[in-house]
């Protein structure tokens, strides 16, 4: 790691470490000579949480997403936050860099902090997390991947019929409600005698069940899971992936966003995503009445953060009142 020396008195308060993060009045620095990176500064907590178990056990490809924001943390200011103490990063201080840097980019930020701060926690070298009440950067006109509507299901549903494999990708992520890294790789081998459909999180590394062949609970949509028994009872072809391409392979996880992406095009969905029907998938559970906890069991979420404002929004309104997957008018 390169770096020129740093002169940084700590002494705990709020103006020091503000310095090291604002000051970039001198440009990049030369490099001079190996750093060595100081005991319980933040680039040794980083150095220890990617040894560690929990980062292990972490999709590769999200590892590699950590591993390059961390990188990039410890770059900035000249490597100055990289050598200061762990034990002084405060809330202030993330929400500051945040604001330095474009939404997504400081979405991932705190993500990063939360999991250091978290396992400086665990390893006792504090005993604050830091992230605590630090809000991501809001989603702008709901962001993200926009909920699909009962309407726009039934659009894509009218266009691609059972029997293709188009039909079939949009009944399995709907009534799955994962990710499409997880989905691309599912087939008749990931239900087990039970009934329950079972698979490892790429992302998270755990472990989620979904009823598949077996008594559903109140909150569930029996004829959604009809969609996707008849839409693989109609494939003319059983595999051992259901959504295999037509070479035979399983689709990267990009190729089969990409993919799904473009069956909405051609059913006249612009923008809706894959990941779309996984929020929509929540949104239903919580307008019927499924609880936090029972939403995140199904979904495979580790936090009840996202899961709870659904609910919170489902609760809002009167029983009455049509759902926002019929109106589209996402809070």
């Amino acid at each position: 790691i390169w770096s020129r020396k740093m002169k940084l008195q700590v002494s705990g308060k709020t103006g020091a470490i503000h310095a090291a993060y604002l000051d970039a009045e001198n440009g990049p620095a030369k490099p001079t000579a190996v750093e060595k990176i100081l005991p319980n500064s933040v680039a040794d907590v980083c150095r220890l949480f990617m040894a560690s178990r929990k980062f292990r056990e972490l999709s590769e490809d999200y590892q590699s997403t950590l591993r390059r924001d961390m990188n990039r943390l410890c770059e900035e200011s000249n490597r100055a936050i990289a050598e200061l103490p762990f034990r002084i990063i405060k809330r202030n201080h993330i929400e500051l860099q945040m604001d330095k840097l474009e939404r997504n980019p400081g979405n991932q930020r705190l993500k990063t902090w939360r999991y250091l701060t978290d396992f400086a926690v665990k390893r006792g070298l504090v005993s604050e997390r830091a992230t605590e009440g630090v809000k991501a950067n809001p989603e702008l006109n709901s962001g993200g991947h926009k909920p699909w509507t009962l309407a726009d299901i039934e659009q894509f549903r009218g266009h691609w019929s059972y029997g293709t494999k188009q039909r079939l990708g949009l009944e399995l992520q709907f009534w799955a409600g994962a990710r499409i890294s997880d989905t691309r790789k599912l087939g008749p081998e990931n239900v087990d005698l039970e009934g329950w459909l079972n698979f490892v999180q790429e992302k998270t590394g755990s472990a989620v069940s979904v009823p598949m062949k077996r008594a559903l609970p109140d909150f569930a949509e029996p004829a959604d899971l009809e969609h996707l028994h008849k839409a693989i009872e109609a494939m003319p072809k059983q595999e051992t992936v259901w959504l295999l391409s037509e070479y035979g392979k399983i689709r990267s996880k990009k190729g089969a966003s990409q993919w799904f992406a473009e069956q909405a095009r051609k059913a006249g969905l612009i923008g809706l995503t894959s990941h779309g029907l996984r929020k929509s998938r929540m949104i239903l559970h919580a307008e019927n009445g499924a609880s936090s906890k029972e939403i995140a069991a199904w979904s495979g979420h580790e936090t009840l953060k996202e899961i709870e404002r659904y609910v919170r929004d489902a609760d809002r309104r009167k029983l009455l009142t049509p759902s926002v997957l019929e109106t589209g008018k996402f809070l």
